[in-house]
């Protein structure tokens, strides 16, 4: 997924492993989960100055049914923005234990306008 953000001229690609943009992720509450995605200009060029994301979590109610990924990998450390040069870049989500048997809307934003989103539901 490619979403281009309005008033920044930012393209800002969807997530990439282990994170799913189509699937709904299974995590251990409390865990780490490494949200890795690109930032670039309209015309294709990295964006390599970005210092902050905005991340927002939002409940969504559990289905039944619904096809889960579980997350493949888990990152060291605590939370934080790493720019892993090129454009990319990884932002360590940690998570509250208290997410623990519930499901959650991630939406990532780089700035102004559209956010890449994931859907999670955590275990202990």
């Amino acid at each position: 997924y490619v979403w281009q953000l309005p008033d920044t001229g930012y393209v800002l690609s969807g997530f990439a492993r282990p994170v799913d943009d189509d699937a709904v992720n299974v995590a251990t509450a409390g865990r780490t989960v490494p949200l890795k995605f690109r930032v670039t200009t309209s015309a294709g060029d990295p964006v390599i100055d970005i210092t902050d994301v905005s991340v927002t979590v939002t409940g969504l109610p559990c289905e039944l049914g619904t096809t889960a990924d579980q997350i493949e990998e888990y990152a060291a450390g605590n939370s934080g923005l790493l720019n892993l040069g090129d454009g990319y870049y990884q932002y360590n989500w940690k998570t509250p234990r208290s997410y623990q048997n519930s499901c959650k809307l991630l939406q990532l934003s780089v700035g102004d306008g559209q956010s890449n989103t994931a859907e999670f539901h955590f275990t202990r």
